[in-house]
């Protein structure tokens, strides 16, 4: 059974475009029925807050995504006591050691979550919910793929959670199906019109296949997810990299600088973006897959949702144990 956690209309996060930040995007989404969801990765402090009290004074509910558990910056936040500031979404590995989310009002803490077996230190912390980040999504990943996380955690968390990662117009009814709460999505609606990035980055994104999604790994055990053709040197450059810095004990750091000194910003035109690095998961395939029908995100997510019912009917129509059922005769 979906458990309503968010404020906004459907139960879908849409996550914006990381280093840009456009007001009129947060607008569309949240007209759309979803929550717009500010990622925070790879600005300043100053940069953040500065956005968030943009976002503050908006007629709009919207989520903030950080990228750690910088404890001066989330007092900061907890601070200004934004009264639309719905979600606060918060990676959380074994290894962290985490901030102090009490009194934040009515804002849902939801952790991000990429690895089983963290039921005790998840508990500790009380979040509302669970993002589940796949191994499909873009940007820092799980080892293990999303419907794995997801099965795992239904069987064994009480807390309701969210997909990040393989969501398209023909999974999430399975999804749902299982018993998830909710969706998260970022790429897939790259190529909508009101996406604020490069145009070419748009068309790029319509010549994208799976394949085009790569791995940077360090040490078997951080995973970042990103866009790379064949010939694209700086993605070459990073596994290389990576491979090298193996038994260097902050070679974690070293390599996730080396992701933030060289990670494109989208809406700049003069970027070639063949030969840049971005975060893109497995998902970003489905980008072009939305815009078939229209390229307007104000129109493409209602009618995602009006799909994912009529599948959702369809498996209730085809349910083999249902009473009289051939099955059940």
């Amino acid at each position: 059974m979906i458990r309503r956690i968010l404020n906004s209309r459907l139960p879908l996060m849409v996550v914006t475009p990381v280093k840009v930040f456009d007001v009129r995007y947060f607008e569309s989404i949240y007209s759309a029925g979803a929550l717009p969801v500010f990622d925070t990765e790879f600005l300043s402090s100053e940069t953040i807050l500065s956005h968030l009290e943009t976002l503050s004074r908006q007629e709009l509910s919207f989520g903030v995504r950080l990228s750690d558990h910088d404890s001066d910056l989330i007092q900061e936040i907890k601070a200004k006591q934004m009264i639309n500031l719905d979600a606060l979404v918060v990676p959380f590995d074994p290894t962290d050691t985490s901030a102090d989310f009490n009194d934040f009002g009515d804002t849902r803490i939801i952790l991000e979550i990429k690895d089983i077996n963290m039921n005790e230190q998840i508990d500790d912390l009380g979040p509302h919910a669970l993002i589940l980040k796949g191994n499909e999504a873009g940007g820092k990943v799980s080892r293990y793929s999303s419907f794995i996380l997801m099965q795992w955690y239904l069987e064994n968390s009480e807390l309701p959670v969210f997909i990040h990662g393989g969501v398209g117009r023909y999974t999430a009814a399975g999804m749902f199906a299982a018993g998830v709460s909710g969706l998260v999505m970022d790429s897939q609606f790259i190529m909508t019109d009101e996406a604020p990035v490069s145009n070419n980055l748009k068309k790029l994104m319509g010549m994208v296949d799976e394949s085009d999604s790569t791995e940077i790994i360090y040490n078997d055990e951080t995973i970042y997810r990103v866009f790379a053709k064949l010939g694209t040197k700086i993605v070459k450059d990073l596994k290389h990299q990576a491979a090298e810095l193996t038994d260097d004990p902050i070679g974690g750091r070293k390599v996730y600088q080396a992701v933030t000194d060289n990670m494109a910003e989208f809406d700049k035109d003069d970027v070639q973006f063949i030969q840049s690095l971005f975060y893109l998961g497995q998902d970003g395939v489905f980008a072009k897959d939305f815009v078939k029908d229209s390229t307007s995100i104000k129109e493409i997510i209602p009618a995602f949702f009006r799909t994912i019912g009529e599948n959702l009917n369809d498996i209730d129509s085809h349910d083999p144990i249902r009473p009289d059922s051939e099955l059940a005769k």
